[in-house]
């Protein structure tokens, strides 16, 4: 059973029989609270357009299907999975996936075997559907002559597959109406997932097909277009770049998505967002003037530049610019015509491929790219230059390039592990691990140990290797720092576990085979005290101290019980640490380190008078068992005190105690 589910093999589990089948020996059971509770009505059919979460149980090339509840199972068609093109919809949409979406239809079924499926319902997944307000384009909306945004959704050898925006309506564009100049392959310019603008040319209602132009010519004179592109953005370079940007995002997201525990939240968010914001928005579909990448500018801006081209080169012969001002003042340059001699030099990159007013849009896609990444580039460089990018490493390249230069660092090893960890790459981070066992120096054994950590936290909470990773890191280090720091992990995961009790039996096993395994070692036996007392199990943590004294060997065992002393004051009862701290001053009066400990915790805790008495009665009581040196040290530690938290009056005691202590002795 996977960790995700809370639950483990072996682990005994209230639920309640839904079902038994005479066929099979497998029963239907329930672990939901509301059947145990005694609620055994199904849950009823959802509506139409009501939006739904389900778990993924199927996916295929054609689509996805869905268990809403144990009646209802649903169906997404490939199309409706997501707004862009999905290159391979098993990877996004695995099974076990929490999903979102928007019920279609609702239909009627029978009992089909042991399923027992009494729904079938069509949902739609796509984030623009979830997120929609009002009523969808219909077949009977569209108009013959009007122009439309769309989505490229399929390339064929005959022509392009294009849906409409906000639309369930899907036409061809056949390949001589994808380009004013003739084509060969109608994929050299376009791709799945391109935004589009489309002009319907034919429409068959009977068959319910539509046909689609993307010809330039069907755009020229837009003045509506043109005005909307003036609004959204001041250049087509933006545009372009703003365009592209969304290309190469929408597959990342797509692959980040199916991989986020959050994914089912996040889009529930986005759909109460939509509904309680921006009512009155309400967004025309139907016109031409929402398309910023209208070919007729893109036409009216390489006129332009010709024009300019050729003028300059008129006035070539009188050009005096040489790099510098001739005059007495500075010349003053012009941002507006930098940027026209920017937006030039891209056009001019297209004249050596295409003529003027041939523009493809896969030419304006790749140019965008091209600006797109030479500033991604110039970026990188600029970190590099200031040294911030080996600050905040982005790409396996910058881990690498930090790591050549320091391979012993395990911190930086380990942020390197968490890069891959925050992609859902488990087995990228096993791989930086291992490498790092490598590369990391076999003297630094504190640096490969905390590396060894790292890997086994990520074991803990995202694979199923724990105990093997135990076990292959104690043949590299040093055993008990690894069970240590292994038991360490499963402590604090008791707190942020869902199902405790599991969580605290697996450490108590931990533990005990680490006290086991190195029983002549102090620090196994104080660790699983420590942990007894944190969980406020104080009779076990007493009992634990029986065991452990008569494993340890003698010379131990007063720092064994001074360690529990210490541990009864921070998460136990103050009044038996003071009663363990007595006990071991009275058979070793002469051990000034334990009480100096027991007077720091009472310090701590507020209770200054019961420290300055235990000092008093150690300078009274003590003085005929102590070295003049001990003495010594056991005045500075009282003068200390009543100089932090005394008076004067207190202080001059001191000072009078230590004189006739003196004064005895000489």
């Amino acid at each position: 059973m996977e960790r995700s589910s809370g639950y483990r093999d072996g682990e005994y589990i209230q639920c309640h029989v839904i079902e038994e089948l005479a066929s099979d020996p497998v029963v239907e059971v329930s672990l939901r609270k509301s059947r145990l509770q005694g609620n055994l009505e199904e849950d009823e059919a959802p509506e139409k357009n009501e939006v739904v979460n389900a778990y993924v149980i199927n996916t295929t090339k054609k689509g996805c299907f869905l268990r809403l509840s144990r009646c209802v199972e649903g169906r997404v068609i490939l199309k409706e999975l997501a707004d862009g093109f999905l290159p391979d919809p098993v990877v996004s949409f695995p099974m076990g996936r929490l999903v979102i979406g928007r019920v279609k239809a609702v239909k009627n079924r029978k009992l089909i075997g042991k399923n027992n499926i009494l729904y079938n319902v069509d949902v739609d997944m796509r984030e623009s559907q979830l997120l929609e307000e009002g009523k969808q384009l219909q077949f009977g909306d569209i108009k013959v002559d009007c122009k439309y945004k769309g989505v490229v959704t399929r390339i064929e050898d005959y022509g392009a597959f294009v849906t409409v925006v906000k639309s369930n309506i899907s036409g061809l564009v056949h390949k001589s109406e994808c380009s004013e100049s003739n084509t060969k392959s109608v994929r050299e310019l376009y791709d799945p997932g391109d935004l589009v603008k489309v002009i319907v040319i034919g429409k068959d209602d009977c068959n319910q097909k539509i046909s689609f132009s993307m010809k330039a010519n069907y755009f020229i004179g837009d003045e509506s277009s043109d005005e909307s592109c003036s609004k959204d953005s001041d250049t087509d370079s933006d545009v372009e770049m703003e365009e592209v940007e969304n290309i190469q995002k929408a597959e990342l997201q797509e692959r980040v998505d199916s991989d986020d525990d959050n994914y089912i939240s996040k889009s529930t968010c986005k759909v109460q967002r939509k509904k309680t914001s921006d009512k009155n928005d309400v967004g025309d579909d139907t016109d031409s003037c929402s398309d910023t990448d209208s070919d007729e500018e893109i036409k009216q801006n390489v006129r332009k530049i010709s024009s300019n081209k050729n003028n300059r080169s008129n006035q070539k012969a009188m050009d005096t610019d040489v790099g510098f001002n001739w005059g007495a003042t500075p010349v003053k340059h012009n941002k507006e015509s930098d940027e026209d001699s920017e937006s030039g030099s891209d056009i001019d990159s297209l004249d050596d491929e295409e003529e003027p007013g041939k523009i493809s849009h896969s030419s304006r896609k790749k140019a965008a790219a091209r600006r797109l990444e030479e500033q991604q580039i110039s970026k990188r460089e600029k970190a590099m230059a200031d040294g911030t990018a080996d600050e905040n490493p982005e790409t396996p390249a910058d881990f690498e390039r930090l790591l050549s230069s320091d391979p012993n660092n395990s911190e930086k090893w380990i942020r390197y592990m968490a890069y891959y960890l925050s992609l859902a790459d488990i087995d990228g981070c096993r791989r930086v691990a291992k490498q790092a066992f490598d590369r990391i120096d076999f003297h630094q054994e504190g640096e490969k140990l905390n590396v060894w950590t790292a890997l086994l936290t990520t074991e803990l909470k995202y694979g199923v290797d724990f105990d093997e990773t135990i076990t292959e890191a104690c043949k590299q280090n040093n055993s008990k720092q690894v069970y240590l720091r292994a038991c360490e992990l499963l402590e604090k995961e008791i707190s942020c576990s869902e199902n405790k009790k599991y969580a605290v039996e697996r450490a108590d096993k931990l533990y005990m085979k680490m006290c086991k395994k190195f029983r002549g070692k102090k620090s196994t036996w104080v660790a699983y005290l420590s942990y007894l007392l944190k969980q406020n199990r104080h009779q076990e943590a007493h009992s634990l101290l029986k065991k452990a004294l008569l494993s340890l060997p003698s010379y131990k065992h007063t720092e064994t019980m001074s360690k529990l002393a210490q541990l009864e004051f921070e998460f136990g009862s103050i009044e038996r640490g003071r009663t363990i701290f007595d006990g071991i001053l009275a058979k070793y009066p002469k051990r000034l380190d334990v009480l100096f400990v027991f007077v720091d915790k009472e310090i701590k805790t507020g209770e200054i008078a019961a420290a300055r008495s235990q000092l008093q009665k150690s300078a009274e009581f003590r003085k005929k068992k102590l070295s003049d040196k001990q003495m010594k040290k056991l005045f500075r530690k009282w003068m200390k005190l009543e100089e932090e938290h005394g008076s004067e009056e207190q202080q001059e005691a001191v000072k009078d105690a230590a004189r006739a202590y003196v004064e005895r002795r000489s």
